[in-house]
């Protein structure tokens, strides 16, 4: 029988306390979920017309638009995300202290502004502008909120790319650099294949934050899908209601974040159970292979 070392058994007395305690919340749980089911009721918004008419075509393309939206936000955002970030990340690691602060003033400034702030900015700078000119917005909405998202995001990858290049053992960059590589034929060669595999976990999940942070787009006016399920009362003469729209969107929101996060625990859990990722080391002959590479591209 093992017994935990850091957490203290509870007693008969504690068993019995939290027994209570755990009736008890679940007795206010259930009071709390009948409170609201006549609330709802009472209000109408459990008709089964506000609920079916969420299902007729018009509505569902109408939502599927928002969704497709979003989607295409996030992908743009993610793939421009990703790549700025990476090279943030190549620049903080570098031995040039111009590009070293740059990075990390990059990453200190847009990691620390919320979000939402950064959206409504460049919202804001890219209409001040064109009322400037004279003319249209540079950006729009959808560049507006794809500038504010890589901003913020890249410099969040910017230090998952770095914490997995520091995760790695040391010595493997020693002994590449002592049959003479050069240090970015060590970082692209040995190092940054391992930490980007060891990083795609924090990646993913990553991507699953940035698919929500597109619904702050409503800020701005983007038709993202919050905001197409706030357009969907009414609908077209439908007895749709905010509630039901909001209880539609959140539960795909739900299945897709949901999806996005347990791809990343599965990716996580597999790289665990690599004993090669799990110990950030590689079998030597695929090392000496990559150092013969880069003896043969030399510096």
């Amino acid at each position: 029988m093992t017994t935990n070392v850091l957490i203290e058994e509870l007693g008969p007395r504690g068993k019995r306390r939290v027994r209570i305690g755990t009736i008890v919340a679940l007795v206010a749980a259930a009071a709390v979920v009948i409170w609201v089911y006549f609330q709802l009721k009472n209000n109408g918004q459990l008709e089964a017309a506000k609920w079916t008419d969420l299902f007729q075509a018009d509505t569902l393309e109408f939502l599927a638009k928002g969704l497709l939206a979003t989607v295409i936000a996030a992908v743009v955002a993610g793939i421009l995300a990703i790549a700025v970030g990476f090279g943030l990340a190549l620049m903080n690691m570098s031995k040039a202290k111009p590009a070293i602060t740059f990075a990390v003033g990059w990453v200190e400034l847009f990691r620390a502004l919320p979000l939402l702030l950064l959206i409504a900015g460049m919202f804001a700078i890219d209409t001040s502008l064109a009322r400037e000119r004279g003319g249209d917005a540079l950006f729009g909405v959808f560049g507006a909120l794809i500038i504010a998202l890589v901003l913020y995001n890249s410099a969040v990858l910017s230090e998952i790319f770095r914490a997995g290049v520091r995760s790695l053992d040391s010595g493997q960059t020693e002994a590449a650099q002592s049959i003479g590589m050069t240090y970015w034929q060590t970082m692209f060669i040995v190092i940054l294949p391992q930490a980007v595999r060891r990083m795609v976990p924090a990646i993913v999940a990553q991507m699953a934050t940035l698919t929500k942070d597109v619904s702050l787009g409503f800020v701005i006016g983007y038709e993202e899908f919050v905001r197409r399920g706030q357009g969907t009362a009414n609908f077209r003469g439908t007895e749709v209601d905010n509630f039901q729209a909001y209880v539609a969107v959140g539960v795909v929101y739900f299945i897709l974040v949901w999806a996005m996060a347990k791809l990343a625990e599965r990716l996580e859990s597999r790289q665990k159970r690599d004993p090669q990722v799990a110990a950030a080391t590689v079998d030597e002959a695929e090392i000496d292979a990559d150092l013969e590479v880069g003896i043969t591209v030399g510096p």
